[in-house]
């Protein structure tokens, strides 16, 4: 769970590390545009946010962080937060209407199902699910992070995306 007042300095913290397409800040606008997590990024290509609960500092996925940040409820341990839009580990663009949101609350057979439908589940165990290899999803995140960190650059991110993964879908 994600308190905003409670949590108040903890999501700070997490802001500061998304970057969002600055068109897509205004209400109303953007609702194709992912938020970039550029911080810390793990070997599977996913972001990492450390927080605190109950005195135990625990590493969790920025987007179960933003997803109950932005529905105001708990995400719990093994439920699925599905990239409904843009199977991008690092978009962290929860929106409480899944018609702006790119991720969403799920279980695993509807993510599963969503795969298959995305063509994504052709020979998983040799490209991983996402269709890169995991070293390819972490480079690609990273280099995707990097390119945003200090301000968003369209040609910088299409850059990154063809680049690593020219069947990727656009961002913006």
């Amino acid at each position: 769970m994600v308190d905003p007042q409670l949590h108040a300095k903890e999501i700070a913290r997490f802001l500061g590390k998304v970057i969002r397409r600055p068109d897509s800040v205004e209400p109303g606008s953007g609702a194709m545009m992912c938020a970039i997590w550029t911080g810390a990024i793990g070997d599977d290509g996913y972001g990492r946010f450390s927080i605190t609960r109950d005195g135990v500092e625990k590493t969790v996925k920025p987007h179960r962080y933003a997803a109950a940040l932005a529905l105001g409820q708990p995400v719990f341990t093994g439920q699925v937060i599905e990239h409904v839009v843009c199977d991008n580990p690092i978009c962290v663009h929860a929106h409480p209407d899944p018609e702006v949101g790119h991720i969403w609350p799920s279980t695993q057979s509807d993510n599963l199902r969503c795969m298959q439908a995305k063509g994504r589940a052709q020979r998983w165990w040799v490209r991983g699910w996402s269709g890169l290899a995991r070293a390819e999803r972490a480079e690609r995140s990273r280099q995707l992070a990097a390119a945003v960190r200090s301000g968003w650059d369209d040609a910088a991110v299409r850059e990154v995306l063809l680049r690593i993964d020219p069947a990727q879908t656009s961002l913006f």
